[in-house]
């Protein structure tokens, strides 16, 4: 089966909103068409800025690689995506490009032996546990009463956000506080940093929310600050450290794990490459015992998490969340089913052949970016 066209659109979307929530979301779809009138579709997310760079990286440099390729090479396209560009240059905004590329020939593989993906991979659950996020920009009073409203749904566990560029430390604090105090004992409370703090300043707040039983601390610290990473895990108490969403590549995920920086590795589909990435990560992670809970985009990462074993949960975001508002109005055909259990909110991946991403027709004519 082989390659003969790559084509890549963008869709842009600004709603009331996200606009005034500050987001303006963009998504590139790939396509990758072959000799046997199969295609493929993979997608990522970017900004309006970034999103170009990505269409102009799959159109000028990873298409005329892959004219004539098998469709279905994906270890060997993989690599030679990786190394179009000498001197590291496959990292950084191409390893973007590359996944939604990657995700697209995954797609094909699927559909060729028509399985969804997940049952490709292994098959291994036909329900997903998830924890709900929560990382909105309200005022404390209002993020509590959405966290309250999460549980209501059914939502057994839930993550906020602390992030430093958007809150001080006192607002962090009075969010956990807040947030704790809405949803019970019972429920399991994440707090998400993004990489703004220090390591002080990590411990130092954990030290200060003992009393609110914290599941985890998500990025603590930047994603370069390996010893900082190490340094929080081992003064932690009983909250879990994960990271791994701005990580890429195998060699990162190592370091992080072989360093003792992490319970939990958090790998995204879409930061680290694509797919056939991701699964040389979670491989490793599987190997060392350590949990894999995917970032985002779960549109992908549920296949992921049904057909592998070693994934804990996905990440669920209500239609609520302005950051993916535009991604659920596009990928309706993705759409994903919940299942209710006294256990929390479970997603079941879907049953159509390959990844199952199809574009809604109307919101892809109205949001189309025209050069």
């Amino acid at each position: 089966m082989k390659i003969t066209e790559v084509s890549v659109r963008r869709f842009r979307h600004h709603s009331a909103q996200s606009t005034s929530s500050g987001y303006a979301a963009e998504i590139v779809v790939v396509e990758i068409s072959t000799d046997i009138d199969l295609a493929g579709l993979g997608f990522v997310s970017a900004s309006p800025i970034t999103g170009e760079f990505l269409q102009s990286f799959v159109e000028k440099i990873i298409a005329p690689l892959l004219a004539g390729e098998s469709a279905v090479s994906t270890e060997t396209l993989w690599h030679k995506m990786y190394q179009a560009i000498p001197r590291r240059g496959g990292d950084g905004l191409m390893r973007l490009a590359i996944a939604a590329v990657d995700i697209a020939f995954w797609d094909i593989k699927a559909q060729q032996c028509r399985l969804p993906l997940w049952k490709l991979l292994g098959g291994k659950r036909s329900e997903v546990p998830t924890y709900a996020n929560c990382a909105h920009h309200l005022p404390v009073d209002e993020l509590a009463a959405r966290a309250a409203s999460y549980v209501d749904a059914g939502h057994c566990a839930l993550k906020i956000r602390g992030t430093r560029s958007f809150v001080t430390l006192k607002e962090a604090t009075e969010r956990v506080i807040a947030v704790r105090e809405a949803i019970g004992p019972d429920v399991r409370l994440m707090v998400d940093v993004n990489g703004t703090w220090d390591v002080n300043t990590a411990i130092q707040q954990l030290k200060s929310w003992e009393p609110y039983d914290v599941y985890w601390l998500e990025e603590p610290v930047p994603p370069h600050d390996i010893n900082g990473y190490r340094r929080v895990r081992e003064r932690a108490g009983s909250t879990y450290i994960v990271g791994g969403e701005q990580h890429v590549g195998l060699l990162e995920f190592q370091s992080l794990i072989e360093n003792d920086c992490v319970d939990i590795v958090q790998p995204n589909v879409a930061m680290t490459g694509g797919i056939t990435d991701w699964l040389r990560i979670h491989a490793y992670a599987t190997a060392q015992g350590v949990p894999v809970s995917p970032w985002n985009l779960q549109q992908v990462h549920i296949h992921l998490a049904a057909g592998l074993e070693n994934v804990q949960w996905i990440e669920f975001f209500m239609p609520d969340n302005a950051l993916l508002e535009f991604q659920e109005q596009l990928l309706k055909g993705s759409t994903l089913r919940q299942v209710v259990t006294d256990e929390g909110v479970y997603l079941k991946p879907p049953e159509d052949h390959g990844v199952g991403i199809k574009l809604d027709a109307d919101v892809a004519a109205a949001s189309l970016v025209k050069e």
